[in-house]
């Protein structure tokens, strides 16, 4: 949701100086953001969101007196309707898996360009989650290789999909990207991404390893060991 004006209202809670108001310019220059509040520190940003409307806000993991964690599972449980980005400086699946665990929508490196953040943003508010191909393959691989799955896709499987949907599934199930499934498919990565937030619609998925456990679960992966 954004505010009348058509801005995307936006938090950030960072307790790196020079990093938050770096951050608050460039998301400030992009137009349709507005950074309506920035503090250093996550109780902050719960005492700031009791008076300030805000979309969506920039967490950062690591913080003083209320850390990224703690602060996202309050704002799930005292303002659900504000979408959460996690940031920190490790791109580790240990880190993502714990942030989407705690409720978060999404999440960042310190290291992304504006160009990456201002995607999350946007993918954030408009269809609830955020992960990136780079993140999405963390997940998947170590879904697969942890449980020691060997994706067999049975397209016979009994499912709401599309004959479309099934194929590009079975790709993601192989730890495929969206650039790799879309130049294998010879379609542009916008028609895959618009196929993959559809098939997450049907199944009530927030991100793409919500999909890849959907089709475990439902039998449309064989959970094959790896000699």
């Amino acid at each position: 949701m954004a505010t009348q004006n058509g801005n995307i209202k936006i938090a950030i809670a960072e307790d790196q100086s020079i990093f938050r108001n770096g951050l608050t310019k460039v998301l400030n220059d992009i137009e349709g953001f507005e950074v309506v509040l920035a503090v250093e520190n996550g109780q902050l940003l719960i005492d700031g969101l009791e008076t300030t409307a805000v979309d969506l806000a920039l967490i950062d993991f690591r913080m003083p007196i209320k850390n990224g964690i703690e602060a996202t599972k309050e704002i799930r449980d005292k303002f659900p309707a504000v979408k959460v980005l996690l940031l920190s400086m490790y791109d580790d699946v240990e880190f993502v898996e714990l942030a989407i665990e705690n409720g978060a929508n999404g999440y960042l490196s310190k290291d992304d360009d504006a160009e990456e953040i201002q995607l999350a943003i946007k993918s954030a508010v408009e269809t609830g989650y955020y992960l990136n191909d780079r993140t999405s393959k963390m997940f998947i691989a170590k879904m697969v290789h942890s449980g020691k799955i060997q994706p067999v896709f049975e397209t016979s499987s009994t499912t709401i999909f599309n004959e479309n949907e099934l194929v590009i599934l079975e790709l993601i199930c192989n730890e495929m990207t969206t650039q790799e499934i879309a130049d294998k498919l010879f379609k542009s990565r916008r028609t895959i991404e618009s196929a993959r937030t559809m098939m997450m619609s049907k199944i009530g998925a927030r991100n793409v390893v919500g999909l890849v456990m959907y089709a475990i679960q439902n039998g449309m992966v064989n959970q094959k060991k790896v000699q």
